[in-house]
């Protein structure tokens, strides 16, 4: 499972956390590509945030292209 750190107590935005950390296992290789990232509602649930928290967070990375979403399938590392 991934493992995500979340901190309330931080002043940054709960979705900017969850975009950091995911970019961040990106970035050193922890995440390798075509590797398939939780769906946001299960990841949502096991941080105990609103699915929109992770639905920006994950918008935000297709959108630098660090994922790829696929229909049906999820989100992908690209």
């Amino acid at each position: 499972m991934l493992w995500i750190n979340i901190d309330r107590t931080q002043p940054m935005p709960l979705f900017r956390q969850l975009y950091a950390d995911i970019r961040g296992k990106i970035l050193k290789g922890e995440l390798r590509a075509g590797e398939r990232l939780p769906s946001t509602r299960k990841l949502a649930e096991e941080l105990y945030v609103s699915r929109n928290v992770v639905l920006e967070a994950y918008d935000q990375l297709l959108a630098e292209g660090y994922l790829e979403g696929r229909p049906g399938s999820g989100h992908y590392v690209a």
